[in-house]
């Protein structure tokens, strides 16, 4: 809802899209690459955003609801959801609210994996729209996760949770150059406590605890231009992330308050951005989309010269002993850009072709971090330059009312990597002594993706979907870490007026082309990863109006796998791979009133 979020777990337990119950948005937009500069800077392999719209209401129906609720058997995971709008004369209040429990699920070996959670969320919105067009619409939302469990890890989450203020308006101009002003604000707050000890049988021989906060400030002001065969976009943005981390130890579960470690020492990044786009209309059926933007980056570390008492070391010692440079004030200013051009070549069928530039600026753990724990010390690093991603890609898009097929190739060459990386006294890192550090590498990326669908005989349909991409550390001649292989799924499925019955393959290719061994590289694969092949079925029926039912078996065969991008565990030099359920047998029923 134009609102974003950034996680606030140092190991990334809680990444933004773990506080959007899908089932209670209208619309996930998936974009994949860079496709446009209005949407921030960043965002090089694509853009995902969660949206809910404005509730269509009427004078004989001023009210809507949906309802559902859903059971999975494997992890025993009960959730519900209540989505209720109510309105008159283009006024409206929308209220969302969303809960799921869930226990640890078997893989397809029976194996217990740690994943069990108690999540609930609501969020109220109230908006107006005048008959000429001119929106506007305010909102608040909360999130909290507790007792979340994790598999080879060292710590669970006890609690987790976000708050969420957003206002949106968008204001048609009748007369004049401008066509339409837009202009949105947000503010977003994450507090995390993760630990070893609240949610296990500590192994450890100390207590640890992180808390730590992570608060979002940002908006948007936006204007179309429509100048001749050519619709202009103009805009600025900005955003303010502020994150700290603490680390506190113990000898005892009660008494953990020894400081360890500033793990985020109140590190502030500030971003500014000005962009135009614009989409011409060459011919009527040519198209060519230009866009350009500047960022300006502005990053402080309020905490970094701050000296820790239980080791005696500040976070700008721990950069002096891995990089040779401390926690500065650092700017950077960014500029990035894309050009496609779109062709008809019917009514069915369009190319295109694309170059663009990115920029995407390190993030708090990578600029930052300072847990400091010797040879399993994790060390941010603060003077790693932005990824620069200079992409050129291709695609088709055809179809026809029984069919459509898709297909997108792309290369990306990146100038200045951020690669996360094993101590080892390699160019630019000072010690060798396997802790976690940052540098900058030359990558290359490419792959493809394609899709189709066919219905045949009436109401049969058959879709499927690959993907492949390919990594490669040109710096040190070996592949990057944690890229998946050739993966996809295939369906086929009776599409009939009420009712549909279907089945659907899913599988991935084994991966060999891996950077595990922290002696030579990175270490952050576990190993090569065994192809899998899974099959999943399923059925729906609209049961008496409004109540539809959903119900099948996942994993039908009780497969154990994993996927080869897999979470890793930063207080644990030793990578894992989870494995993914085992058969389930799930049941979803929905209304709308």
């Amino acid at each position: 809802d134009g609102a974003y979020l950034f996680g606030g777990c140092p190991n990334r337990m809680d990444p933004p899209s773990s506080f959007a119950p899908v089932e209670t948005f209208d619309r996930v937009t998936v974009s994949q690459g860079y496709q446009t500069v209005t949407r921030g800077p960043g965002g090089p392999g694509g853009h995902v955003a969660f949206e809910r719209t404005a509730p269509v209401l009427t004078e004989d129906k001023p009210y809507k609801a949906d309802v559902g609720g859903g059971w999975n058997a494997n992890g025993n995971t009960r959730e519900g959801y209540a989505d209720v709008a109510a309105g008159s004369h283009g006024a409206y209040v929308r209220a969302v609210g969303a809960t799921k429990e869930a226990d640890n699920y078997d893989d397809g070996s029976g194996n217990e994996i740690r994943s069990g959670f108690s999540q609930r969320s609501v969020d109220l919105t109230t908006g107006y729209e005048t008959a000429g067009g001119t929106s506007f619409s305010v909102g608040a939302g909360f999130a909290r996760v507790d007792d979340a469990l994790y598999e080879g890890a060292a710590m669970d989450a006890p609690l987790d949770e976000s708050r969420t203020l957003r206002g949106r308006m968008a204001v048609p101009v009748q007369n004049g150059p401008v066509s339409e002003v837009r202009a949105d604000a947000y503010v977003t707050a994450v507090d995390h406590v993760m630990d070893n000890y609240s949610l296990r049988d500590r192994t450890a021989a100390m207590a640890m605890r992180v808390d730590s906060e992570s608060d979002t400030y940002g908006g948007s002001l936006a204007a179309d231009l429509p100048l001749g065969a050519t619709l202009v976009t103009v805009g600025l943005d900005l955003q303010r992330n502020q994150r700290e981390a603490q680390r506190y130890s113990g000898m005892y579960d009660s008494n953990v308050t020894r400081l360890n470690s500033l793990m985020w020492p109140d590190t502030d990044i500030r971003q500014f951005g000005v962009f135009a786009e614009g989409t011409t209309e060459l011919t009527d059926a040519t198209r060519l989309v230009l866009g350009a933007r500047y960022d300006r980056v502005d990053t402080e570390l309020g905490r970094a010269g701050e000296v820790v008492a239980a080791t005696g070391r500040s976070a700008n010692d721990l950069y002096r002993m891995y990089y040779g440079t401390t926690g500065d004030d650092r700017a950077e200013n960014n500029l990035g850009g894309l050009a496609r051009l779109e062709y008809d070549l019917n009514p069915a069928t369009t190319v295109h072709v694309g170059l663009s530039r990115s920029v995407r600026t390190a993030d708090a753990t990578e600029r930052s971090m300072a847990s400091d724990m010797m040879a399993k010390s994790w060390i941010g690093n603060p003077e790693i330059e932005p990824e620069a991603h200079h992409q050129a890609e291709i695609g088709l898009q055809t179809g026809a009312r029984e069919w459509s097929v898709g297909a997108i190739a792309y290369v990306d060459r990146v100038s200045d990597f951020i690669l996360r990386d094993t101590a080892r006294g390699q160019d630019g890192i000072l010690l060798s002594n396997g802790a976690t550090v940052y540098r900058n590498v030359d990558a290359l990326l490419s792959g493809f993706t394609v899709n189709g669908r066919y219905r045949f005989g009436g109401n049969w349909v058959v879709s499927g979907d690959a993907t492949y991409t390919y990594g490669s550390n040109l710096d040190d001649s070996q592949p990057l870490a944690q890229i998946p292989p050739l993966e996809g799924k295939l369906g086929l499925a009776y599409e009939a007026d009420g009712w549909s019955v279907g089945t659907t393959l899913r599988g991935a290719m084994k991966q060999t082309r891996v950077d595990s061994d922290p002696a030579t590289g990175s270490g952050r694969d576990a190993g090569e990863t065994p192809g899998w092949l899974t099959q999943d079925i399923y059925a729906s029926v609209d049961m008496v109006a409004p109540f539809k039912l959903r119900v099948g078996v996942t994993n039908l065969f009780d497969r154990t796998y994993a996927y080869h991008l897999n979470r890793s565990n930063s207080f644990d030099p030793t990578e894992v791979q989870v494995n993914e359920p085992g058969r389930s047998v799930y049941l979803r029923v929905s209304a709308t009133f």
